[in-house]
């Protein structure tokens, strides 16, 4: 046996105490980070929290509380209620159709004059036949926005409490982002008697379609807006949620004169510059990579999720310059708000089929596809997969129906109700 001695080069990043928390921090949600600086500014007392204060220019869009979760069934739930809904028979025609507008959320995605001019009626028969469809359970469906599905849960579940109609109406992101002294000025109402109002109102939900089979879910806000100007778009974080960090001027003079707690206060010191440090990286990452995703998919601001191309984490890294774990860890937990709809950002990276085509290009035809079909013969997952393909987007019937299910929208045979109802 032979012994040699080589010399061998090799790299390798040593994660500092500073990493490790620029690393945390960057995956974190607006409302955790919040939570988490919090807890920092109770362990070291050279922070200085000043909690943001509220303009309406802060958010450009209506700030929607956002709910995770899914559930299945929606559209079935609702069909089986119209059957007994006791209205005129032209009426109880267009429901079910109205029902395919709905996403899964339970919100509405088109507006009274589209779907008017979609099934050729009038104006008046589709404000009569979505005020029908926001009478079905569950409290809050066929809303076109966050404000108006919690004013019509109130309504029915709180009849006659116009505090809570005014709390909605006014002051819902003073709410979400718990500006409870100000809330008790505008509102006059004692602590007490907040504490019951918001309670009420966290006893509503959020996205009333997920409701079928599960229990109220965690509330989150939207940690980016995306807001279109006169052509061309702005981005800006949701300053509404993370308190800033200011230094607590006091300890400077203690340091010098105090010499037994001068290491002490020297290591809470370094910890604060290197959690402002943190935070500030973190903001300019998200930001960073949010310009960059919408540079690349334009349309995200006006069309949603639905017009968007593939794309993946790395070649968003790869225009940045920087890892692609950077960018799974940005859009981790991260909600962002646009006009066309408010989005899990991880949404923003659509993936490739087989063939490269857009799995959010191929969910938009199928609803599109099945939004138009003839009720009386509807389309089936093989047939879609000859449509899709003669326009040019290939995918086996086994990836339609998995992209049909996760839209909620029923098999071909399940569909045929609509037309029984009719």
């Amino acid at each position: 046996m032979k012994l040699n001695m080589e010399t061998k080069q090799t790299q390798h990043v040593t994660m500092t105490p500073f990493l490790q928390q620029a690393i945390h921090l960057l995956q974190l949600s607006s409302s955790e980070l919040k939570a988490y600086i919090e807890k920092e500014a109770l362990e070291n007392p050279w922070i200085d929290l000043k909690e943001p204060s509220f303009t309406s220019t802060d958010n450009p869009n209506d700030t929607p509380l956002y709910q995770k979760d899914q559930q299945p069934d929606l559209y079935e739930y609702l069909l089986e209620q119209t059957a007994f809904l006791s209205i005129h028979k032209n009426e109880k025609k267009m429901i079910p159709r109205f029902i395919l507008h709905l996403n899964e959320h339970g919100y509405m995605n088109d507006t009274l004059e589209q779907l008017a001019e979609e099934y050729d009626i009038s104006l008046a028969l589709a404000e009569r036949c979505l005020t029908h469809l926001q009478q079905l359970d569950p409290p809050g469906i066929g809303a076109s926005s966050l404000k108006e599905s919690l004013l019509l849960q109130a309504k029915r579940v709180f009849p006659g409490d116009q505090k809570l109609t005014r709390l909605i109406t006014d002051y819902l992101q003073e709410a979400a982002a718990h500006k409870k002294d100000d809330l008790c000025k505008v509102l006059r109402l004692t602590p007490t008697e907040l504490n019951n109002l918001l309670g009420r109102l966290q006893s509503l939900h959020p996205k009333p379609g997920l409701l079928i089979g599960t229990s109220r879910a965690d509330i989150l806000v939207p940690d980016i807006f995306i807001n279109a100007q006169e052509g061309t778009y702005s981005i800006s974080l949701n300053n509404q949620i993370v308190p800033k960090l200011d230094m607590n001027q006091e300890y400077k003079h203690m340091m010098k004169e105090h010499k037994e707690t001068a290491s002490f206060l020297e290591e809470k010191y370094n910890a604060f510059l290197w959690l402002k440090r943190g935070i500030e990286q973190r903001q300019h990452t998200i930001l960073a990579i949010t310009e960059e995703v919408v540079r690349q998919q334009p349309t995200l601001v006006s069309l949603g999720t639905q017009s968007l191309s593939p794309l993946t984490r790395k070649e968003v890294a790869d225009s940045l310059e920087i890892h692609e774990s950077t960018v799974s860890r940005a859009v981790r937990n991260k909600i962002v708000e646009t006009p066309a709809g408010t989005y899990d950002m991880e949404a923003l990276f659509p993936s490739r089929t087989r063939n490269g085509s857009s799995s959010a290009m191929i969910k938009n035809r199928i609803r599109n596809l099945v939004m138009n079909e003839d009720p009386r013969r509807p389309l089936s997952d093989q047939k879609l997969v000859h449509l899709l393909a003669e326009e040019g987007c290939h995918a086996s019937r086994r990836t339609i129906a998995k992209y049909r299910d996760s839209m909620h929208i029923l098999s071909s045979s399940k569909r045929k109700k609509v037309q029984i109802l009719n």
